[in-house]
């Protein structure tokens, strides 16, 4: 018999740890609210790392493991990071400040990530972990993208330079969604570089071309990494953000992904309940 150990983020985005003999099981547990325990009251749920073994006796020892490490050290588990895991195991890097490989850039530390999910109906044909992470300024919001995985299996555009440009979600993409008092905005930022924004009046009416300074565009990449990162205006007030994206394949398979997915079999990155994240306020930085 196979036993997993494995981890789920919560809508407070604290990290659950937990073992099973059935990991699809205790998965259907968790999202239904039957599992009785700390996350049945902190919906939604997401499963972001899990690890077979061949004995409960060695679930339930990774599961009382990974129970005592911070979050830092989960969040490099999640993304893969050994060389992290092993500094800060080593007690190199205070883990409070490690919420990335690289812990800071330009003297500021990143703001915790959150992790985007594949619509079910539409699963990507190899493991990737998306994850994105948001700050807020007066003005306009910096998005950071990391796409995590074997890049030689996927198509992503070549880099044409920042121009605006239409169906960037037509292959791979990363977007964001801004509900508006009056609508709700979306930005479209392709790896090449390339952007498109858009408001709505309503739910998929009234679109248009929003008009907007060019958005700060960066792009970088490794034999495991896709990093995007962009700083774009908010012209209008606004509340509450969807994070999604496309990932295409290069066998054709589209897979496509978000904080939250509303019910249905089809993704749509437009309805309100994809609208997870509350924004937060807006810093001077």
């Amino acid at each position: 018999m196979t036993f997993w150990a494995y981890m789920i983020q919560c809508g407070d985005r604290h990290f659950y740890v937990g073992h099973t003999n059935d990991l699809e099981q205790r998965m259907g547990e968790h999202q239904a609210g039957t599992f009785r325990g700390y996350t049945s009251t902190r919906h939604p749920l997401h499963l972001v790392w899990s690890q077979e073994f061949p004995s409960r006796y060695e679930a339930v020892e990774a599961e009382r493991k990974l129970k005592g490490w911070g979050r830092a050290k989960k969040l490099a588990l999640i993304r893969g990071d050994w060389a992290l895991i092993s500094a800060l195991a080593r007690g190199k890097q205070k883990e409070g400040r490690a919420s990335t490989s690289s812990a800071q850039t330009e003297g500021v530390v990143r703001p915790e990530p959150c992790f985007l999910h594949p619509h079910s109906a539409q699963l990507p044909s190899e493991p990737f972990s998306l994850e994105a992470s948001v700050r807020r300024a007066r003005g306009y919001l910096r998005l950071r993208y990391r796409l995590a995985g074997d890049l030689d299996t996927l198509s992503i555009p070549a880099r044409a330079g920042p121009a605006r440009r239409d169906n960037l979600w037509q292959h791979t993409c990363f977007e964001a969604f801004v509900a508006t008092g009056a609508g709700y905005l979306e930005f479209n930022f392709s790896p090449s570089t390339e952007w498109a924004a858009y408001r709505f009046s309503g739910y998929r009416e009234g679109m248009e071309q929003l008009d907007i300074p060019t958005p700060k565009l960066r792009v970088s990449r490794t034999d495991q990494a896709l990093e995007l990162t962009v700083e774009v205006a908010l012209p209008e007030p606004a509340t509450r953000l969807g994070l999604s994206a496309v990932v295409e394949e290069i066998s054709g398979t589209k897979s496509y992904w978000a904080l939250r997915h509303p019910p249905g079999d089809k993704p749509d990155f437009h309805h309100p309940d994809c609208f997870a994240l509350e924004l937060p306020p807006p810093t001077d930085a």
